[in-house]
């Protein structure tokens, strides 16, 4: 028998799991090495000092993924310093959900993993509902991401890292098509992105970046062993109840035997949705400058005779991309429909109120516009009076009304007419007590001192304020009206005690 002549001991187990270890760690290293070149020092001011990189931090839950992400920082940022460079310690920032009994050692664990690489460390303590609307998956990670975001602005951390992988991108982008999300969901995870925070919440200064979304879970196991880490286990990831954890355990491993590139293929259908959400947001953009209308207040308000030109689906596309762009939750498929159709057969007088969330989608006098929710009945009924003895206040504050007077110095030699409703004389102001009464009817103003004085209903319609925006106090001196909101100061109210210094009166809401 002729001899084989091919070596054997390339073959054995421990050689080839010894070269499987040095591919993943390569493999790691280099996905973290390009995504920092290319995301972050791109981004160095070309003012900054030599060897300046902005400040980083990880986002480090403790699990396989994290660590791996935390070790595989802690090389780079030695090597750039072996190197020469000053790069400060990368800050570890651990979120302590409450959830499982053994987050208090999830805890320590992440404190000192972080601490021996050098890293500095924060953990920040969140409470989350158990009764969220959006389940405990989704309220665990609003919260988390929220105090990511706030932990990322005390410290003036510019980049977050978290270990997203491969594994995750093809899990993401099939959950949300069975949750029937549209582009914009099955687009999934970004390399780069802002971090995601609650509507209402300023945008954090820092970016969210994930570097290993090309790596596998396998390769990142394989790297923790090569590198002899340790990490934590979290039991509920084996709770197959949640969707995500059932995918992983019983569809991936499925999809995998027949389809073994399904991550890539899933990861290129959502590059795909990627780019055809970021033509229809185009298009809408596009859609919006041409309905938009210029208001003093910078309100955005779009014409609906200019929406009627376009059809129902671009209709959709383009109130989808409004509420987005207003922060809003997305709109169900039923609901957008209905939008869509009440907007288009509306007669050309007609006044709509579409409920969405904390918002509601008016039409009035043929223009759309986003308002806070105003109660039907009036936020006014049953108020009191409330009175104010100025003396030089800003503001007022008037809660049940849902906004406050705002008191702004006229400057001299400042038109005194100019701004909302003229302006009125500090001594005026200050003679008697300012008192903020709800609306009973019969209420009337006048604009001048010489002019004529009709309804506040008919002020009201003339100017265009629309109904639900009536529901405000009218500030009185005794028997007589100083200032209505949305429509300014009485008249006469202007034209007493003239010679000192004056003041305008502005309605800000807080709704």
């Amino acid at each position: 028998m002729t001899p084989n002549p091919m070596p054997h001991h390339d073959a054995c187990p421990a050689a080839y799991a010894s070269a499987r270890s040095d591919a993943a760690v390569v493999h790691v290293d280099v996905a973290l090495r390009l995504t920092l070149a290319t995301h972050v020092a791109s981004h160095v001011t070309s003012d900054a000092p030599p060897h300046d990189v902005p400040q980083l931090a990880v986002a480090l839950s403790g699990g396989l993924d994290s660590m791996v992400l935390l070790d595989a920082l802690a090389h780079w940022v030695q090597a750039r310093r072996d190197a020469g460079e000053a790069i400060a310690p990368p800050l570890a920032i651990h979120i302590h959900h409450g959830l499982s009994e053994h987050a208090d050692a999830w805890l320590a664990a992440c404190e000192r993993e972080a601490r021996l690489r050098g890293f500095a460390f924060e953990a920040r303590r969140v409470s989350v509902p158990r009764d969220a609307r959006q389940g405990i998956e989704g309220a665990a990670r609003a919260a988390r991401y929220q105090a990511l975001a706030a932990s990322c602005d005390a410290h003036g951390v510019r980049w977050l890292l978290s270990a997203h992988h491969a594994n995750d991108q093809a899990e993401t982008v099939l959950l949300q098509m069975l949750r029937g999300a549209g582009l914009p969901g099955v687009a999934a995870m970004a390399v780069e992105g802002e971090l995601p925070v609650a509507a209402g919440n300023s945008p954090s200064r820092a970016r969210l970046l994930r570097p290993l979304l090309d790596v596998s879970r396998e390769t990142m196991l394989a790297y923790a062993k090569a590198r002899s880490l340790s990490w934590v286990e979290d039991p509920s990831n084996e709770d197959r109840r949640y969707l995500r954890n059932a995918l992983r355990h019983d569809v991936m491993p499925a999809i995998a035997a027949h389809v073994p590139a399904y991550r890539e293929t899933l990861a290129r259908f959502a590059r795909h949705a990627a780019q055809a959400q970021s033509l229809l947001d185009q298009l809408a953009q596009a859609d919006f400058d041409m309905a938009c209308v210029t208001h003093d207040k910078g309100d955005e308000r779009l014409q609906r005779r200019r929406l009627q030109a376009l059809d129902a689906p671009r209709l959709a596309n383009l109130l989808r991309y409004w509420a987005a762009r207003r922060g809003l939750a997305m709109p169900s498929e039923a609901r957008l429909d209905e939008w869509v159709r009440q907007i288009r057969d509306a007669h050309d007088d007609a006044s709509l109120e579409l409920p969405h969330g904390n918002s509601v989608l008016r039409l009035y006098r043929g223009v759309l516009q986003w308002t806070a929710v105003y109660d039907a009945a009036g936020p006014d009924d049953g108020a009191g009076d409330v009175a104010l003895s100025w003396a030089g206040e800003r503001e007022w504050p008037l809660p049940h009304w849902r906004g406050r007077i705002v008191f702004v110095p006229v400057a001299e030699g400042e038109v005194g007419e100019e701004g909302e409703g003229g302006s009125i004389d500090e001594r005026v102001l200050r003679a008697r007590p300012l008192v903020a009464r709800a609306r009973t009817g019969g209420e009337r103003w006048r604009e001048h001192a010489q002019g004529h004085s009709r309804s506040l209903k008919h002020w009201y319609q003339s100017r265009g304020v629309a109904a639900w925006l009536r529901h405000v106090p009218i500030i009185w001196q005794g028997g007589e009206i100083v200032f209505v909101p949305r429509l300014g100061i009485d008249g006469a109210a202007q034209s007493g005690a003239n010679g000192g210094a004056r003041w305008r009166m502005t309605w800000r809401d807080d709704a």
